[in-house]
């Protein structure tokens, strides 16, 4: 619980330590437990429940499609509970991508010749996802109060003024305010194992997150379109 409390209030010290015991296995129980309880809470309720729908509902129509009575009403017998992981920035707290963020880091170290351990690697990509888990503990509430599952906190949300569907507003809606903090303690957990300086990865991981929020709206932007 030291490891996870020091990541949110003193990250470069707790990463150093992080690199050099790499144990992993509480802090990763705690973060998926913190997960858990945050799902359960919101979607043992009629309006969580309401939200798989919508939010199933939202992705279809933005790709071009079309869902009618039958298929809204097969949705509410049976809320697609797989939408909660992949909406949110929820995907990137799931141990399967967890595991792959450990590889990515791997091959961003090799970039610059420098070799970081799988087993260091994984630590880093764990600890650092404790700032996910906190993540949802801000948004359940307000998808409850929002009655949506849409993340609170991406920075579409908080530029209003942005026309809803534009490609801005889709590659804004792409980028979350907890995934920059959690590219931030990544980048200082890579830096500790390389020695390097953590901006120099920091940039790095911030090119591939916008290229990927740029990919994501304009494949939405595009399929959108296509509604006729």
């Amino acid at each position: 619980m030291r490891r996870v409390s020091g990541v949110l209030l003193h990250p470069r010290a707790t990463m150093a330590e992080v690199v050099r015991h790499p144990a992993l296995i509480t802090t990763w129980i705690v973060v998926l437990l913190v997960v858990a309880v945050c799902g359960a809470s919101l979607l043992t309720t009629r309006v969580g429940q309401q939200a798989l729908v919508d939010e199933r509902v939202r992705v279809i129509e933005a790709l071009g499609g079309r869902v009618d009575d039958a298929a809204y009403g097969a949705l509410r017998a049976n809320p697609p509970v797989l939408m909660y992981l992949t909406s949110g920035g929820r995907l990137l707290l799931t141990p399967p991508v967890t595991v792959l963020v450990a590889l990515g880091l791997v091959a961003l170290a090799a970039l610059d010749r420098a070799r970081i351990r799988y087993a260091v690697a994984l630590a880093i990509a764990v600890h650092a996802s404790v700032v996910l888990a906190v993540q949802q503990v801000v948004a359940t509430p307000l998808h409850y109060v929002r009655e949506s599952l849409t993340s609170p906190t991406n920075l579409a949300g908080l530029l209003p003024m942005l026309e809803e569907g534009s490609w801005p507003a889709r590659l804004l809606g792409s980028v979350d305010l907890f995934g920059l903090w959690w590219m931030w303690v990544v980048s200082i957990g890579v830096a500790a194992a390389t020695g390097l300086p953590a901006r120099r990865y920091l940039w790095r991981l911030l090119l591939v997150y916008v290229g990927i929020a740029a990919i994501v709206a304009t494949v939405f932007a595009v399929m959108g379109s296509g509604i006729s």
